[in-house]
């Protein structure tokens, strides 16, 4: 009997572990299950916050690369002729592939190639072949550049601010991602409406992107109704622009004067705490409307089974970036709750309108607010919509089943002839 060498696959993410990038995580386990060796490059440390508890489960190795700091001097170390044909190279690069380059200075081009360089000596030495990005920003682009240094393939999955962010140019950001999608074994994205903007990008690359919705582990992720506190809104995410916070701090004035019974409470950090702390305390809402900060799964999953319904009011930003497939939605319709969010982007392949919750034009407080005032008044609807959220979350954004999609790509980057069926399609 002929034993096969087991799959092996490099992550090449730009900061790992992540408190809001659960969904990688969670896949590098599923593919941990089903049997594929994982290895774990990040480009830059992680920030100092919580953790989740699942990462006791995590049997990949994780290597840190040097900083841009580390970087300059370890570039220093290998002597003037090794720098200057270091530099010569990176020079080449810029000549004859500046789309890939847009808007880098030569010193990062020049650390992105160093830490691509350190990537190649460490998966030559541990037999890695093929390489794998979570957005296609700087990780997708250390991992293209460490196939090129291999001999190797790489590929990666595109989310939202990595397509739709306008980092220099819309001409230009459009040359860069489209020199990656050129070079790269596959590409998968999280909605059919993200598919359908990368291959309008690049139409060359259009068989090569495959549509998987982010999974989401239906055995952690479990109705649990007693838990529940009637008129209570749930919403999570980073406090950024695109998330949409102050249209539901303003739908929940809106709430209040109508003289609804309800309290919200907003988990998540970033930026704009501030501008939304103001905007509560300007409205008189701070007896309703609380901010909370970033939590692990773990005790996120605790604070979600106590909604009634859960809001994410997405909008598109100034810059053009706008969410992919907002996870904390799936996770909602797994909890068997109601979602509330917008037309934009994902939204409508997430909720069902009038089936699993609701979907609203963005930047429209009236409207968002007309539409968890529904739910809120009508608890046995709101159960109804949560309960088919459930059975929607089982079909398309089951975790096993959409990472055993992703190990089918992995193995036909790697000389296999499976197909793929996108789930849902």
């Amino acid at each position: 009997m002929v034993e096969t060498a087991p799959l092996r696959i490099g992550y090449v993410l730009k900061r790992f572990p992540r408190l809001s990038e659960t969904f990688i995580l969670n896949e590098i386990l599923a593919l941990e299950r089903a049997g594929v060796e994982v290895e774990i490059f990040s480009l830059l440390r992680p920030p100092a916050e919580d953790r989740h508890a699942l990462l006791s489960e995590l049997k990949a190795p994780v290597t840190y690369l040097p900083s841009k700091a580390s970087a300059a001097r370890l570039t220093l170390k290998t002597g003037l002729e090794a720098e200057r044909a270091s530099f010569a190279d990176v020079f080449d690069d810029l000549v004859t592939h500046p789309p890939l380059f847009s808007g880098k200075s030569p010193e990062d081009v020049a650390v992105l190639h160093l830490k691509a360089s350190v990537l190649a000596f460490l998966a030559h030495r541990r037999g890695i072949r093929h390489f794998h990005a979570h957005f296609g920003s700087d990780a997708a682009t250390a991992a293209l550049l460490l196939s090129r240094l291999t001999g190797g393939s790489f590929s990666y999955t595109a989310h939202a601010r990595d397509i739709y962010h306008t980092y220099t140019s819309p001409l230009d950001d459009a040359r860069m991602r489209r020199a990656k999608m050129a070079e790269a074994r596959f590409l998968v994205t999280v909605s059919d409406y993200n598919a359908e903007h990368l291959r309008s990008l690049c139409p060359n690359a259009a068989q090569r992107i495959h549509r998987l919705y982010n999974g989401i582990d239906l055995t952690r992720f479990v109705a649990n109704e007693t838990m529940r506190q009637p008129g209570r809104i749930i919403s999570v995410g980073r406090f950024i622009e695109k998330k949409g916070f102050p249209i539901l701090i303003e739908a929940c004035r809106i709430l209040r004067d109508r003289g609804q019974l309800f309290d919200c409470l907003i988990l998540g950090d970033g930026p704009l705490r501030t501008q939304l702390e103001a905007q509560i305390d300007r409205l008189g809402l701070t007896d309703v409307v609380r901010l909370g900060g970033s939590l692990p799964q773990e005790r996120l999953i605790a604070e979600m089974q106590t909604g009634a319904v859960v809001t994410l009011p997405c909008i598109v930003s100034e810059s053009g970036d706008r969410d992919g497939l907002p996870t904390v939605l799936l996770e909602a319709m797994a909890l068997g709750l109601p979602v509330v969010t917008t037309t934009v982007s994902g939204g409508p392949e997430i909720v069902v309108e009038s089936e699993t919750g609701h979907l609203c034009p963005p930047g429209n407080p009236a409207a968002l607010a007309a539409a968890l005032e529904s739910l809120l008044v009508n608890p046995l609807r709101a159960a109804q919509m949560g309960a088919a959220g459930r059975g929607r979350a089982e079909r398309l954004f089951d975790l096993e089943r959409n990472v055993a999609s992703l190990r089918v790509l992995f193995e036909n980057a790697q000389g296999g002839t499976a197909r793929i069926a996108e789930v849902g399609s």
